[in-house]
């Protein structure tokens, strides 16, 4: 439902319009790196760039995928980048590019200038993945792309070329290694958790995390929330998360079950980011980590946001997925709250928070919070504070001491509607919202 220079993945991928094309070689090689984190493949001219990126960033680094033009031979290709979707686009056509920034959130990269050339013999095919927020992939390799469509990839043809394929790389196709449906956690090269991918062919995905060292406490941010969480309940959907809302956008971060999921996550429980651009249809995007959550189990979540709307959701210390929230960039109106909520009408929720900690515009002070159920609705789910019911009123304003409890089942909804039909976005939550 609904980072210095480089302070972390997606603010390195905001910035790479610093580095492309700012030398011209005579047959430009392309490196390809791919991002574990968003699933997204990135091509580039710039060594730096590349280097930057891989030995300081997370990316993996594919190799030389092909060999361009010299500049200026050839059809230009631009880059665009959507902040929202965390996605690259390559492409030479310049009508795309104008519908796509003009209508669709997306913006020039390399001030608007190509970041190579296309020509030549070779040719280099393009990939789309509508569950992988509108991914697009493009690759030299055959195999590749005829094996892509078997996870999900539509073949779009041949979108560019080069003068001559690459050296050989190892995809994360190679020798039948496992592919990923969702995006998956940075490595342990990072300092954060690497779990394993689902095998090919059963969609298995880990169960268990490693534990990690991050907190509240050590863990430079301007915003964040941490908290110990568990989840129980029954029927098709309902989860509890960690949430930072201004009134037009949000990021949230917790665990979800719900029987609509894409698949691996289908009718299990995951820990997902939901990244809310605005609450028109498709201003949401959802994140899940490469790893089962259980029910009935607690977990120490904490979800931290920078001053550039980029986020990171933790588990046990562990990082496990982040992206950026463009519209929540700069802001000085963003809340904190906790969530839980049922996907349908009759579907029943426990959510449990405990040991919640806060830290508003940078300042971090280990001290129990007030918080409000004032914002919540007559739904057939109610709000415990250190095991009190409250009512949906301010003056039900409390310092919670110990927890905050979100059960029942929820009421209200017609039997069409669920909770990521317009216009009932608001109507299957109970939340408080904590007073700074």
């Amino acid at each position: 439902m609904k980072k210095n220079l480089f302070v972390g993945i997606v603010t390195a991928i905001s910035a790479l319009s610093l580095f492309v094309g700012q030398s011209a070689q005579a047959d430009q090689t392309i490196y390809r790196l791919y991002n574990k984190q968003n699933g997204e493949h990135l091509y580039t001219t710039d060594k730096n760039e590349k280097d930057v990126l891989f030995t300081q960033h997370g990316w993996g680094y594919e190799g030389e995928a092909w060999y361009a033009p010299d500049p200026g031979q050839g059809s230009p290709v631009y880059r665009l980048y959507n902040a929202g979707l965390q996605n690259h686009l390559y492409t030479t056509d310049t009508n795309e590019v104008k519908v796509l920034t003009s209508k669709h959130g997306w913006t020039l990269d390399n001030n608007g200038q190509p970041v190579f050339y296309s020509g030549g013999g070779a040719k280099i095919y393009r990939v789309y993945n509508q569950a992988l927020r509108g991914l697009h992939h493009w690759t030299t390799d055959e195999n590749e792309y005829s094996v892509l469509p078997r996870h999900g990839w539509q073949q779009e043809g041949v979108k560019l070329y080069g003068n001559r394929v690459g050296v050989p790389i190892q995809t994360q196709y190679y020798q039948h290694s496992p592919v990923a449906s969702q995006p998956t956690p940075p490595s342990q090269s990072t300092g954060s958790a690497q779990t394993s991918q689902p095998a090919q062919g059963n969609n298995q995905l880990p169960s268990t995390i490693p534990s990690g060292s991050a907190t509240i406490a050590n863990t430079e941010s301007n915003h964040t929330i941490e908290a110990d969480v568990a989840l129980t309940g029954s029927g098709t959907g309902y989860h509890a998360k960690l949430v930072m809302a201004a009134p037009d956008a949000a990021v949230s971060f917790g665990l979800q079950f719900d029987t609509a999921a894409v698949a691996p996550y289908t009718g299990k429980t995951a820990f997902l980011i939901e990244n809310i651009g605005s609450n028109n249809t498709g201003g949401q995007s959802y994140h899940r980590a490469n790893a089962l959550a259980s029910l009935n189990t607690t977990y120490r979540l904490m979800l931290t946001l920078q001053k550039d709307g980029s986020y990171v959701g933790y588990v046990n210390g562990t990082e496990v997925v982040r992206g950026r929230n463009a519209v929540l960039a700069g802001r000085s109106d963003i809340y904190l709250r906790v969530e839980g909520a049922a996907r349908k009408t009759g579907d029943s929720i426990t959510a449990h928070f405990s040991a919640i900690k806060l830290k508003q515009h940078g300042i971090y002070s280990e001290r129990r919070w007030p918080a409000t159920p004032q914002f919540n609705i007559a739904n057939g789910i109610i709000t415990k504070i250190d095991d009190v019911q409250v009512r949906s009123t301010a003056s039900d304003t409390r310092t919670i001491n110990n927890n905050v409890v979100f059960t029942g089942t929820l009421t209200g909804l017609p039997q069409h509607a669920d909770w990521d039909t317009a216009g009932y976005y608001d109507k299957v939550s109970g939340l408080v919202q904590f007073i700074y």
